[in-house]
């Protein structure tokens, strides 16, 4: 199913996970089906958040996103602005039981919008009514003269792949590649898995040609068991990426890296003559060796798992 609001959700934990912050999914204002796409709520209202997006940040920040084929329209703006009035008026304060008057301060509120390409008809109304727009961040459009700040994220237009990854597959950036790349080269743990799982398959909607060649090409990079977690799931994603044939040469790929890189550790220096016999070696001898791997105690001990 495509679900590009629970994508950009996924990929804003993601961006922000190492932030002291709660994030919560389409945060409802009233009983009517009124609600916001995220709310990022700081647990410590001073704390400062280190990530660019999040510069304007203060207690409370009300996040507008639009999928791909969405854009920010003039009326977008003011319902932006009035989601963020309502959410002032109407919600109770983080914490709190119950709603007080004026609990939550209007110097607390932020708004952003979020979407892939510069809305330049909005852009365009603001600069005709005097609000003035500071692009002095590449891909963010800070926005003055409002009550509360206000800034606009274009996903298209951002250029820190270190630090923005996580949204930048979300659009047809510059570095989209780069971005996917470096997902792929972040995958450490397992509590990660589906959260770069998830952003792997919204980046195939945007461009699946692009991703399954990383996919391909840093197939060497990921273990046995994150190359077959990331397959398994983006198989039943129903997303084609390998024949059958491909996918075990990929993952005996794998295998011989893994292996090589552990023996290496071990012994520094390899012999030619013993990584051609890895290179040759089919998975399950990789998987007995990598077992093994404390047993091996001098590098000919290889000849008993590779030499009949």
């Amino acid at each position: 199913m495509n679900d590009w609001h629970s994508d950009f959700v996924t990929a804003i934990k993601e961006e922000l996970k190492d932030e002291k912050v709660e994030i919560k999914q389409e945060e409802y204002l009233s009983k009517e089906p009124l609600r916001i796409d995220v709310i990022i709520i700081k647990k410590e209202k001073d704390v400062k958040i280190n990530k660019r997006i999040g510069q304007i940040f203060k207690r409370y920040n009300i996040i507008e996103y639009k999928s791909p084929d969405d854009y920010v329209s003039i009326d977008d703006y003011f319902k932006g602005l009035g989601y963020v009035y309502l959410y002032k008026s109407i919600m109770n304060a983080y914490e709190k039981s119950r709603k007080e008057v004026d609990d939550i301060k209007i110097e607390e509120l932020t708004l952003t919008f979020v979407c892939s390409n510069l809305p330049k008809k909005l852009i365009s109304f603001l600069a005709e009514h005097k609000i003035k727009l500071d692009n002095s961040d590449n891909g963010i459009y800070y926005i003055h003269n409002e009550w509360i700040p206000v800034q606009i994220i274009v996903l298209s237009e951002l250029e820190n792949v270190e630090e923005n990854y996580p949204l930048m597959v979300l659009s047809n950036n510059m570095y989209f590649k780069n971005a996917i790349e470096k997902i792929f080269t972040s995958i450490n743990e397992a509590k990660e898995y589906d959260n770069k799982i998830r952003l792997i398959e919204a980046a195939f909607r945007i461009d699946p040609g692009i991703v399954s060649e990383v996919i391909k090409m840093y197939a060497d990079r990921l273990n046995e068991e994150q190359m077959k977690y990331v397959i398994n799931n983006l198989k039943e994603a129903n997303f084609k990426i390998y024949t059958e044939e491909e996918l075990k040469k990929s993952i005996e790929k794998g295998m011989e890296n893994l292996v090589i890189r552990l023996l290496k550790k071990k012994f520094s220096d390899i012999p030619e003559k013993y990584i051609k016999l890895i290179e040759d070696a089919d998975e399950k001898t990789l998987l007995q060796i990598a077992d093994n791997i404390f047993e091996i105690n001098k590098i000919e001990d290889l000849e008993k798992y590779i030499v009949n």
